[in-house]
């Protein structure tokens, strides 16, 4: 469906803590139905009137509240979190004199602190919500479909994993193959244009660990375009039903910095490549990720020969693109 495909979509490039935020605004703003549920979700007793306006990111002294409503004479606050545990309470409610009722609180994680329960404040998470919305969504189509998108874009964010489908634990063993054939276009290749090896493998991009996502980090030297060393990351991302394989580059000096200065100039002209989409920047990082139809050619192949030759390609056209952009 194309509303449901559309909030996918903007999940995979809009998924910071703000971006939610905007969006849950947006939703609030355009749709009134949705407006009045997510309201009465934190403050079923509030009686919505008509004057009702909702302000994100209200500055007062040292506070900014995620949403600031007025409605009438009472004002409230709902403050959204994700993974970030700098709580606001006992601040946000005292600068813009509110009692803890009237201060909503969401998050994607379980606030277990009983003084700031026993005090009043409306505590929620982002699963609650989920599940409370998808099991009322509005009888208008137009609607429905507005708020199915919605949900699926707080799933994706929010990390909510809603399995249903029995496991089957034989494909762990692709997973495991795949990192393991990755030494095979990575291992101490010394090419006309450039040299790669291997850096560390089963991690995330730029090291450390990350739920759903394995790789390898690599290092290459490029033999005439820069005297600068580069790290860069190849690997899967499969924590959602459609995996994906990328090629990620950290925008630091330590990292791929030297790499993304040499297409940066030429960030105009970046587009889709035969095996990878247009580059784009997510959190500190240029990614390339390997085009659907490729990825589906390489689930096909039966040979991992070829699985390998497809993907040596794809690293190939990656690292040889500020060549291509040059010329």
């Amino acid at each position: 469906m194309p509303v449901i495909d559309f909030f996918q979509s903007l999940s995979s490039k809009y998924h910071k803590e703000n971006d939610l935020s905007d969006i849950t605004w947006a939703m609030c703003l355009s749709c009134e139905s949705f407006r009045v549920a997510f309201l009465k979700f934190f403050f079923p007793e509030m009686i919505i009137k008509p004057s009702l306006t909702i302000e994100r990111e209200k500055a007062e002294d040292d506070s900014r509240p995620d949403f600031y409503i007025e409605n009438g004479d009472d004002r409230y606050l709902i403050e959204n979190k994700i993974n970030d545990t700098n709580h606001h309470f006992g601040q946000y409610d005292e600068t813009f004199n509110i009692k803890p009722v009237h201060f909503g609180y969401i998050t994607n994680y379980v606030i277990y602190d009983n003084d700031v329960r026993n005090k009043g404040y409306r505590l929620h998470t982002w699963e609650e919500l989920y599940k409370s919305f998808l099991n009322n969504l509005p009888n208008n189509v137009e609607e429905q479909q507005l708020w199915k998108g919605y949900l699926e874009f707080v799933k994706n964010v929010c990390g909510i994993i809603k399995i249903e489908k029995p496991m089957n634990l034989e494909g762990l063993y692709s997973l495991y193959s795949l990192v393991e054939i990755l030494d095979k276009p990575l291992s101490n290749r010394s090419e006309t244009e450039f040299s790669l090896s291997i850096y560390d493998k089963l991690k995330k991009c730029g090291g450390g660990y990350a739920s759903g996502v394995t790789g390898v980090n690599f290092e290459l030297n490029y033999k005439s375009l820069t005297q600068n060393k580069i790290w860069g990351w190849i690997g899967i991302f499969y924590y959602c039903e459609r995996p994906t394989i990328a090629i990620g580059f950290p925008d630091t000096p330590s990292w791929g910095k030297g790499f993304i200065d040499l297409i940066r100039p030429f960030k105009n002209n970046w587009s889709d490549q035969s095996f990878f989409k247009k580059p784009y920047f997510d959190e500190g990082c240029l990614w390339f990720e390997l085009l659907e139809t490729h990825f589906e050619e390489f689930n096909k192949l039966q040979n991992i020969d070829d699985q390998i030759t497809l993907l040596k390609n794809y690293m190939d056209e990656v690292i040889l693109y500020p060549k291509v952009l040059f010329e």
